[in-house]
């Protein structure tokens, strides 16, 4: 192993940064009222304040990067720093807070390296993507700017590292995770007001317009996916779990509304592969749970039905109203997935999907080991999947495929998918190892949350490309890291061994 050069009596890297940052903001301050505006002194300031932030609460970092990637606000909106090339500020966060952790580890003498059993599938699933990325820019087989993009989209899986090194007391962790869940209440306040707006006033990113299902247009219904419907997804998810583990009543209230709010956010993303994996994933969720567990559980679901029949008799008091007919659009697209018409041609939705595989085959055979590279065509035009545009242009869609398996098998190859079967299979593994161990009941339904959460994107992957998705790799990064830190902290063996480190 490496041995760490700089010695030992080198004073820790908050007090070095610490002191570098007095004497900077020093010195700006005063030039900075000399030759600017109090405005420009005051941001300096904050600039400071934020800094010594990140020095003491490093999750807070994360949270920022969640905010600008998985929220609501819209990408080309979001500050960029361009020398060269552009970053954006979420960039920035990722890359600084992996510096952060290089700079304590040489310089901190008790700052020792996290090590995971999934480090390793991780770090070869990034490479492998990386290199054969690259590869396809050495050849021209992909543009740089495409390929750039890609690499930055794919480079947030490494907020699994920055959880797990930086992440090192449960303050930490507790502070991250009712972040996430704040975060996603706002996005699902959000969903639901720009419900009420309809699709003709977007105040949201992302995909904002008439449900279209098996080509019968709802103009009234409102499908919305903002960003940050993946941090709604795993609360949702997490939520459910705490029913399972919770005893106070007053708790397992508030939980419902939670439920109820997320729920209904999860609803106007009308993404019918998803329902139709979480209700899947949630029966055999149920299934192995305790007598005890279950038994709180349908307790809960009970009061939510009760609750959730006393809605709907006030909505179908007015057939007609809009959240009646929400109601009727959102059973008629879940009853797709059990239609034999929706298998045989009558959804188009499902027949591009089945385009796309077929040319993924082929590229996949041409180039199986390493894949083609982030961003590469697999395919030619084809205006069964293209259309031109209003101004005769063509939207080119050949280098996205809905499958999110397949689309890993493009892109790297049998080596890098099996790389995230590899960290897949640890990862569930290890959950549904622990799990139970767990010594926190929150912190349970944390882990089982996750699992839970990953079970849906790998089955649901069949039909989107969740694992290179923007709103989701930073998020992929956390909960693979959350469950490992929850076992460092709250596994009875980790508690015993962190307890005499503390001594």
């Amino acid at each position: 192993m490496f041995e760490r050069r700089i010695p030992r009596y080198i004073p820790s890297v908050q007090t070095v940064l610490q002191i570098l940052a007095a004497v900077i903001a020093g010195l700006a301050i005063g030039y900075g009222s000399l030759e600017y505006t109090p405005v420009a002194v005051i941001g300096i300031l904050t600039g400071f304040l934020l800094f010594f932030i990140v020095l003491k609460r490093p999750e807070t970092v994360l949270v920022g990067i969640l905010i600008l990637t998985s929220s609501i606000l819209f990408e080309d909106q979001m500050p960029r720093i361009s020398f060269g090339v552009s970053l954006h500020l979420s960039d920035i966060f990722l890359f600084g807070m992996l510096g952060l952790t290089a700079i304590r580890y040489l310089m901190e003498k008790d700052f020792t390296p996290v090590r995971t059993p999934l480090d390793v599938p991780l770090l070869i699933f990034i490479g492998v993507t990386i290199v054969s990325t690259l590869m396809a820019v050495y050849q021209s087989s992909v543009e740089a700017e495409m390929a750039r993009r890609s690499i930055r989209v794919f480079s947030y899986y490494l907020t699994f590292f920055i959880v797990t090194q930086l992440v090192r007391d449960r303050s930490q962790l507790k502070l991250l995770l009712i972040c996430i869940l704040s975060l996603a209440i706002v996005v699902a306040i959000a969903m639901v007001a720009q419900f009420m707006l309809g699709s003709s006033v977007q105040i949201l990113p992302g995909r904002v317009e008439a449900l279209v299902t098996q080509d019968a247009t709802f103009d009234d219904i409102t499908r919305i996916l903002p960003p940050g419907w993946s941090t709604v997804m795993i609360s949702f998810m997490a939520v459910i779990c705490l029913l399972a583990e919770e005893k106070s009543q007053w708790r397992v209230s508030f939980y419902l509304f939670l439920l109820l709010a997320l729920g209904l956010a999860i609803v106007l993303t009308f993404l019918r592969s998803y329902w139709g994996a979480m209700t899947g994933v949630i029966a055999f969720w149920v299934c192995i749970l305790k007598s005890g567990e279950r038994n709180r559980f349908f307790s809960a679901v009970l009061t939510l039905i009760f609750v959730g029949a006393i809605i709907l008799l006030v909505v179908f008091g007015d057939p007609e109203s809009r959240a009646a007919r929400l109601v009727y659009a959102s059973v008629d697209r879940f009853a797709t997935l059990g239609e034999a018409d929706t298998f045989q041609g009558a959804d188009s939705s499902l027949n591009w999907r089945i385009i796309e595989n077929q040319y993924a085959y082929a590229a996949i055979a041409a180039h199986p080991l390493i894949g083609l590279g982030m961003g590469t065509p697999y395919r030619p035009l084809d205006f069964r999947l293209d259309y031109r545009t209003a101004d005769g242009g063509v939207t080119n869609g050949s280098s996205f495929i809905h499958n999110g398996h397949l689309r890993i098998l493009i892109q790297s190859g049998v080596l890098g998918y099996l790389s995230l079967v590899w960290l897949s299979a640890l990862f569930l593994y290890r959950g549904f190892k622990f799990w139970r161990a767990v010594s926190h009941d929150q912190m349970k339904a944390v882990v089982m949350g996750n699992l839970l959460v990953y079970l849906v994107i790998l089955i649901s992957a069949v039909a989107n490309s969740t694992f290179m998705q923007w709103r989701w790799t930073p998020l992929l990064g956390m909960i693979f890291a959350v469950n490992e830190v929850v076992y460092r902290f709250y596994l009875p063996a980790c508690e015993t061994l962190a307890a005499d480190d503390a001594k």
